[in-house]
């Protein structure tokens, strides 16, 4: 049943019946055996209907005293809903549009501007907080990890936490990361598989995305490609399940294989390397990257994939095929090549297009 912005007073019911008989208010009240005024109060909802009157109501007009109940209850708990919207109203700007497209495009709401507090409700709901004060002070905690906001400042792309917030609650209900409560994280293992990885995302293809899943979560780490709202600034992140079990959920944005092999490691650089429970961001836009833990795992990724020299071997280069060869031989993908090029700026974004590996929609575990 869908959500009314109005309530009915169980007094309709019994004003109607009154109506039907011909009565007026006081000869309703003669056969209930109470006053006028009480009748008046029950028909405007001003009174409410109590287990001994719904006894009465029974005897006299013939609905059951269960049903009458029930429409008190359904009236009581309407005025509390419409109560609770209309505040709910204010704290419906503070929502990014993306973030309400997303939720309706998911199905989570169905709420807009023209019913900010069905929105705000659907949203909160989606959250699992009961107030606006609630969802600020748990989420407070995502601007505690190391990515904080110092280095929030020194982006030029802002993260609205009403974005990331629910691309972070979209996977927590997804199948991957319900799956990882169960896992038991083994840092040895995986520290065990990383050249294993690295040979694996050599050679991108279809099945690239659900093999990494595979591989991680048989050393205890959960990987998930979340579909993220519009304009969230953001490649991938890592998080935690209880401070147990690593998450890294990437966006999948753009569908390249060059940036989803390089945010893989980065972000398995962190799980390694850093304290457990924090949660780190890696941006799709390039920014400064000021923390000592984004610079060690910038490291870790480079020298995974590109080995001690780095990307000096391709400095120079701006032929396709030669960057092709070039990656071919150190064993990596020419797009995390390209991509680390384009980021570097030794490589005009016109250039190495061609290599990258269109993954967009493959994953599916």
């Amino acid at each position: 049943m869908n959500a009314t912005n109005y309530a009915v007073a169980p007094g309709d019911y019994l004003e109607e019946w009154i109506d039907d008989q011909g009565f007026s208010q006081q000869k309703a009240a003669d056969l209930l055996g109470c006053s006028r005024k009480q009748v008046n109060e029950i028909i405007n909802g001003h009174a409410p209907i109590t287990s001994e009157t719904a006894l009465r109501l029974e005897r006299v007009v013939g609905i059951p005293a269960a049903t009458w109940l029930k429409y008190e209850a359904m009236y009581r708990s309407d005025l509390a809903r419409i109560a609770d919207e209309e505040n709910l109203a204010q704290f419906a700007a503070r929502i990014a549009p993306a973030a309400a497209s997303y939720l309706r495009r998911i199905g989570a709401t169905k709420g807009n501007m023209r019913t900010p507090g069905k929105l705000v409700s659907d949203f909160l709901a989606f959250h699992r907080c009961g107030t606006w004060k609630s969802y600020e002070q748990l989420h407070a905690e995502l601007h505690k990890g190391d990515f904080a906001l110092a280095t929030l400042k020194d982006s030029s792309t802002e993260l609205d936490q009403t974005l990331f917030s629910t691309w972070l609650r979209a996977a927590e209900m997804a199948k991957p990361y319900e799956l990882g409560r169960s896992y038991e994280y083994a840092p040895r293992k995986l520290r065990a598989i990383i050249p294993e990885l690295r040979t694996r995302v050599a050679q991108p293809d279809s099945s690239m995305l659900n093999d990494i899943a595979r591989m991680l979560s048989e050393v205890g780490v959960v990987f998930m490609v979340v579909d993220p709202p519009k304009g969230l600034p953001l490649q991938g992140a890592t998080r935690w399940i209880d401070k147990r079990v690593p998450v890294i959920q990437q966006t999948g944005r753009w569908g390249m294989d060059g940036f989803a092999i390089w945010t893989l490691f980065h972000e398995l650089g962190h799980i390694l390397n850093d304290p457990r429970g924090q949660t780190h961001l890696e941006y799709s836009t390039e920014k400064q990257r000021g923390t000592a833990t984004e610079k060690s795992a910038n490291e870790f990724a480079k020298n995974v994939l590109f080995g001690a020299e780095g990307l000096a071997p391709f400095h120079g280069m701006t032929n396709d095929a030669q960057i092709a060869t070039k990656a071919r031989e150190m064993g990596i993908a020419p797009g995390v090549a390209v991509h680390q090029m384009h980021r570097r700026r030794m490589l005009d974004y016109k250039y190495g297009n061609s290599l990258f590996v269109n993954l967009d929609g493959t994953f599916t575990a």
